[in-house]
């Protein structure tokens, strides 16, 4: 991502939060989200080292990836019409290539996935770590993908 760009991403975000997910959260949880959701905020993270990702067609932003201290999915993100035609693989893979470039020892990634994305999330190798939790109203799963079992990860999914 570079500067200038976080307003379509963080629409691209809403978007898909909005039409998949927000459905499942009470309203505490959508304003929770909708904060660290931000232009701004975003901007902010970026500037403190968190990586972020784009795929984009024909010229538009059809998905994200957020990574937060080289080993946390923050943000992933893929346009409906776009969904289930890898895109999400193929984020989570650069951005692994970059953590791990950033980080030679990373062991694992982590993510709190929303209850709607664990399914995806197993598809791609992450494990449940801990039932299902609600914070702030957000509700989510905590999960994890060992790389060790996996060495060459993101030169398979990029």
């Amino acid at each position: 991502m570079k500067s200038g760009e976080e307003n379509d991403v963080v629409n691209l975000v809403l978007e898909v939060f909005d039409d998949v997910v927000a459905p499942q959260y009470n309203n505490e949880g959508i304003t929770e989200f909708r904060k660290y959701a931000h232009a701004d905020a975003l901007a902010d993270r970026l500037k403190q080292g968190d990586i972020v990702e784009l795929a984009a067609f024909e010229g538009k932003i059809i998905g994200v990836i957020e990574m937060r201290e080289n080993s946390h999915i923050a943000l992933l993100f893929v346009k409906k019409a776009h969904q289930r035609q890898g895109i999400a693989r193929e984020l989570l893979g650069r951005a692994i290539d970059i953590c791990r470039k950033r980080k030679p020892d990373l062991q694992k990634i982590t993510v709190n996935s929303s209850p709607n994305a664990v399914g995806a999330y197993h598809k791609m190798g992450f494990t449940d770590i801990e039932d299902e939790k609600v914070v702030n109203g957000i509700r989510f799963v905590p999960m994890e993908l060992i790389l060790s079992a996996m060495p060459d990860l993101g030169k398979h999914l990029s």
